[in-house]
């Protein structure tokens, strides 16, 4: 084992000397791609293990906690190249706040669908011989074998039967459930506050999607990402679901796209309004400024 981690140790120095990519935007994509595809891995897997067991390899709660390790294993991956959003609606909030400029949006958002359409494919491979058993080959997305809710969200039956008319109760879901992620996001990098401490932040966030999946995942289940929901949506619809993963639950697929952002924005305003703009300045600043008035008087 020494031997191996003394190679792979020579392995990255000697890589070191060899230049990198240097252009920011391929790495960054290249870099949110790949924790988007680690994160739904983990993700979309911890699903097939619980729907194709049957409740014999885990319960919810081993989604819940696949998911939320998932995304600490992303941040890993591409936190410091990226900042690892691996979600849109994220993204998105960090563009409306002025964390990252609006052109990088379009990149951001490309890579993460790839990302997810690439596990998609991954866990459809991975699983093919399991799911086929459990449905008997007939891939459905509603009813008691129902397999398309491995790969994207589905509103519960509960919900479903709601009339069309009365989809803002689907939207309220993952608005509030966006808004808990970006407002504790904001909280957690927020150096004036008590953010995560250095080099703990992917357990944080990791913690922060583990719990807003047990205690808000159940309606809609975890309707709080846009590019992790359509992206492996539109390859079950090639892999042999078809056209009703956009019909099911009076057409419920354009929720997970448009609550997120709305719920993202709101949770990051909300503490910005009430935390971050009311941070006094620290006792070195204040001199500085007490300063600069001084000079500004004479």
């Amino acid at each position: 084992m020494k031997d191996l981690v003394q190679s792979v140790e020579l392995g990255v120095s000697q890589r070191k000397r060899v230049s990198g990519l240097k252009n920011e935007l391929v790495r960054v994509g290249l870099a949110e791609s790949l924790c988007t595809y680690v994160m739904m891995v983990f993700g979309l897997g911890s699903v097939a293990q619980v729907v194709t067991g049957q409740g014999e390899f885990g319960q919810y709660i081993s989604i819940n906690l696949g998911f939320g390790l998932g995304v600490a294993m992303g941040v890993h991956v591409g936190g410091k190249v990226s900042g690892a959003h691996m979600n849109a609606a994220v993204s998105f909030t960090m563009c409306t706040f002025g964390r990252l400029g609006w052109k990088m949006l379009p990149l951001y958002v490309f890579a993460q669908l790839f990302g997810s359409f690439l596990a998609a494919a991954t866990i459809y491979g991975v699983y093919y011989e399991a799911i086929h058993d459990y449905c008997g080959g007939n891939l459905t997305v509603t009813g008691p074998k129902a397999t398309a809710g491995i790969f994207a969200t589905y509103p519960a039956p509960y919900l479903s039967l709601i009339t069309a008319p009365h989809q803002h109760h689907h939207l309220t879901h993952s608005v509030i459930g966006t808004a808990m992620l970006l407002l504790c996001l904001m909280a957690l990098s927020d150096q004036k506050n008590k953010p995560a401490a250095a080099g703990s932040e992917p357990v944080a966030v990791g913690l922060l999607v583990l719990l807003i999946g047990i205690s808000l995942g159940s309606n809609s289940g975890y309707a709080i990402n846009p590019t992790r929901d359509i992206a492996p949506r539109v390859f079950t619809a090639i892999a042999g679901w078809g056209g009703d993963v956009f019909r099911s639950g009076n057409g419920w697929w354009w929720v997970p796209l448009v609550a997120p952002p709305i719920g993202g924005i709101l949770g990051a305003g909300l503490y910005k309004v009430l935390v971050e703009m009311h941070h006094q300045p620290e006792q070195k600043e204040r001199l500085v400024e007490e300063f600069e008035e001084r000079l500004a008087l004479e």
